[in-house]
C-alpha cells in the first residue's frame, strides 16, 4: 500500500506516493524524508527516505516522474519478503524454495515477465521430487518426462494432481508467446503452486501419522 507524503523539490513542494511499509523491515513505521532532487537532467525526481524502526533504520530511495508527478516508479533497495512454505516440502525438494524464492524475489523487485518462468522452474523441480518421492524406482523415468507426464503417471493423490495440472498450464502459459489463460495471471500461478505444496505436506503427514499409528486388533 502507499501513503501521500509531502517533498519539496527545487522548493516546489507537493504530495508524493511512499510505501506505507518499510521496503527493507516491512515494519509499518514512520518515513523520514531526507531529501529529495531532480536527476536525469530534469527527467526525474528522487527522494530518499529512512525507516524510524531503531531495528532496521535502513534508506531507501524512491523514484518519480519529472517533477510534480507524485506517481512512484521504483523503490530501492528492496529485500524480498519471503513465503514461509511446509518445512516438510522444503526437505523434499530444497531446490524447489531456492527457484521459487528467487522468482519472489524477482516479483518484488518488478520483474515479472522474468518471474513468471522462474515459478514455472520452481514448479517443476516441485513435482518432480515428490513424484521420485513416491516413486522412487521410477526416477530416472520421471526425470526424463515432461512436467505434465509426471503429474499424469505419477500423481496418484487426486487433490494434488487437480492443482498440479492447473499449475503447469498457467505455468506455460508464463513461458509462451500466446496466453491460453488469459483471465489468469502470475499470481493465480503462485496460488496453486502453494496449494500444491500443501497438499503434498498434508499426505505426507497423514502417511506419517497413520503409519506410525496402526489400527489395533480387537
Amino acid at each position: 500500500m502507499l501513503i501521500k507524503r509531502g517533498i519539496t523539490v527545487q522548493s516546489h513542494g507537493y504530495p508524493v506516493d511512499v510505501p506505507d511499509a518499510c521496503p527493507v523491515c516491512h515494519r509499518h513505521s514512520e518515513m523520514q524524508l531526507v531529501g529529495a532532487d531532480v536527476v536525469e537532467e530534469g527527467r526525474g525526481v528522487q527522494a530518499v527516505f529512512r525507516c524510524a524502526y531503531q531495528g532496521c533504520r535502513a534508506f531507501f530511495i524512491c523514484s518519480y516522474g519529472p517533477r510534480g508527478s507524485h506517481e512512484l516508479l521504483s523503490v530501492r533497495p528492496v529485500k524480498p519478503l519471503i513465503t514461509a512454505l511446509p518445512e516438510t516440502v522444503a526437505k523434499l525438494s530444497p531446490t524447489f524454495i531456492s527457484v521459487f524464492q528467487e522468482a519472489e524475489e524477482a516479483t518484488q523487485l518488478g520483474l515479472k515477465q522474468i518471474a513468471g518462468p522462474g515459478y514455472r522452474k520452481a514448479f517443476e523441480f516441485l513435482i518432480k521430487d515428490y513424484a521420485k518421492s513416491v516413486r522412487p524406482e521410477k526416477a530416472a523415468e520421471i526425470e526424463a518426462k515432461f512436467s505434465g507426464a509426471v503429474v499424469n503417471d505419477y500423481v496418484a493423490d487426486a487433490r494434488i494432481q487437480a492443482v498440479a495440472k492447473r499449475s503447469l498450464w498457467l505455468g506455460n502459459d508464463e513461458t509462451h508467446y500466446l496466453r491460453k489463460w488469459t483471465d489468469r495471471d502470475v499470481s493465480d500461478l503462485v496460488t496453486l503452486i502453494k496449494l500444491t505444496a500443501s497438499w503434498i505436506e498434508i499426505e505426507h503427514l497423514s502417511k506419517t501419522y497413520v503409519d506410525g499409528m496402526p489400527e489395533k486388533g480387537a
